[in-house]
């Protein structure tokens, strides 16, 4: 309930505080009932449901993080190869044009072969790293994945056993889970645990 901030005689106010404390404390009673009321349903059923908030789990899950720095770390290497060759080229090529008048016309046919080759290398380069990456990419995210997957399952084992674990967030297909089947905190520091455990091993 929004707070209100109108000016009243004290005893108005009074008044008012006591009848919003009261409403609000009605709401809550009701919110209360019907979140039990529901559990029992879900029990009475041999049913267990909890609730993984996905969006929460990329930004606080330590490994996406480091994959995330892993994957610019190696765009960043491979395009600033491909940018040093292509330096090279460019320099060899305004070094042709200062002194080709001078070659003989074998010599001049020789260096634009070797110059045109050196372009087309380049050229296959730069979509050979762009492979790579998204290589490495699709293997490192496949990587984050399997890791959050085999965490849930131990997860269930240790918490539940939870008949449905459901993905929660923008991109899920889930509109709307109760606050209480919310596991996600759990699960973030039972994997951000496991992963510091698993790199100092290393």
């Amino acid at each position: 309930m929004k707070q209100m901030t109108i000016k009243v005689m004290i005893l108005a106010g009074v008044s008012l505080l006591a009848f919003t404390s009261c409403k609000q404390k009605d709401e809550n009673r009701k919110d209360n009932t019907e979140k039990i009321a529901s559990e029992r349903a879900f029990e009475a059923a041999g049913i267990r449901i909890a609730a993984v908030n996905m969006d929460r789990v990329n930004d606080e899950f330590q490994m996406v993080a480091d994959v995330q720095k892993e994957l610019s770390d190696t765009e960043q290497r491979l395009t600033a190869d491909v940018q040093r060759q292509a330096t090279n080229f460019q320099n060899e090529y305004e070094n042709y044009l200062k002194i080709g008048a001078t070659l003989t016309l074998a010599e001049q046919k020789r260096r634009e072969a070797n110059l045109e080759q050196k372009q087309q290398d380049i050229a296959a380069l730069q979509q050979t790293y762009a492979n790579q990456l998204v290589t490495l990419q699709s293997q490192r995210m496949e990587d984050v994945t399997n890791t959050i997957l085999s965490y849930i399952e131990k997860y269930n084992e240790e918490n539940g056993p939870y008949t449905l674990v459901v993905m929660t967030g923008r991109n899920s297909g889930v509109l709307y889970a109760q606050p209480s089947l919310d596991v996600t905190q759990e699960v973030i520091d039972g994997l951000n645990q496991e992963y510091l455990n698993g790199k100092k091993g290393k």
